[in-house]
């Protein structure tokens, strides 16, 4: 019986390292094996895992061809709850956990990895915190590495990546030269959907204008000459008198005989009046020449 219970106690202290981790993370939750890293890194690297998943990458060896133990260990977004996920936004100041169990030092650095490139990922812009000497084997832990707090890219850096969930994980990495050892820690985060940009309103605010009085523009009117040409009155022509036709009967030729003599009479009678009417009118004037003669003989003698 001592015997048996001095082997479980060597079992013991053998899976002691292990137990107690090297680093933990406390908060938020990190990647954990599942089925599909079974599937995809073998047994070894899985029996490992479970018994503590913040081992080094060193341990899980030999693994199947296309884990990548460098990308958090080979553990797998599809193994994860969805629960563990972190909504967070660009350049959100971030919170990182962290117990140091077993402190050996070494350098570390916190970053935003792109994981839909293969491989061991794609950074995202430069390191978001960094370290030299991580969980020191010398003096307390610093307050900074227990509380490891960082800043997210900005949304130029990030631009439409980290869209859905399991693009991209926050990877602590630390390394510990002296010992060839490799932690990978991962917290899965996705980019907060963006909010909608509010439509700008296409209605036209109504101003109620004042009536106002519009004023007739003031018109200097110069005199001008009227180059009208006068009006020139013309009369009518005057339309020559018709003298209408009256038929005369037929006259049986004794009695046009007749009619003939007497108005040849009747013309000589009226010749003779005028011709003697002329004469006397100018006898007349004669008369009155002499007359005045006389009269200015008189007053020149």
């Amino acid at each position: 019986m001592v015997y048996i219970a001095a082997a479980f106690a060597l079992l013991g202290l053998a899976r002691l390292p292990a137990v107690l981790a090297h680093a933990r993370v406390n908060s938020p939750p990190i990647r954990t094996p599942g089925n599909d890293h079974l599937q995809k890194c073998g047994q070894p690297s899985f029996t490992t895992l479970d018994l503590d998943a913040t081992g080094h990458i060193e341990e899980q060896e030999p693994v199947n061809a296309g884990c990548e133990l460098t990308l958090c260990r080979g553990m797998l977004f599809s193994d994860q709850p969805a629960s563990n996920v972190q909504t967070v936004k660009a350049s959100q100041a971030m919170e990182m956990g962290i117990d140091c169990t077993i402190p050996h030092g070494g350098p570390a650095n916190v970053s935003l990895i792109d994981t839909t490139v293969g491989g061991a990922g794609a950074f995202i812009g430069s390191f978001l915190k960094t370290f030299d000497d991580f969980c020191p084997t010398t003096g307390p832990t610093p307050a900074d590495q227990t509380k490891l707090q960082y800043t997210l890219p900005n949304a130029t850096t990030i631009g439409n990546k980290c869209q859905k969930a399991g693009d991209c994980v926050v990877q602590l990495f630390w390394a510990t030269p002296d010992l060839s050892q490799n932690y990978y820690y991962c917290v899965d985060v996705v980019m907060a959907a963006a909010a909608p940009k509010a439509i700008a309103s296409t209605r036209r605010k109504i101003v109620k204008a004042k009536p106002t009085v519009a004023q007739a523009p003031k018109v200097v009117v110069k005199p001008t000459v009227n180059s009208t040409p006068a009006t020139i009155a013309v009369q009518p022509a005057v339309q020559p008198t018709v003298i209408a036709q009256v038929a005369v009967p037929a006259v049986p030729k004794k009695k046009a005989h007749h009619m003939a003599s007497a108005i040849s009479k009747f013309a000589t009678t009226t010749s003779v009046g005028r011709a003697s009417g002329t004469a006397l009118a100018a006898r007349g004037t004669t008369a009155k020449q002499n007359a005045g003669r006389r009269r200015a003989r008189i007053l020149w003698f």
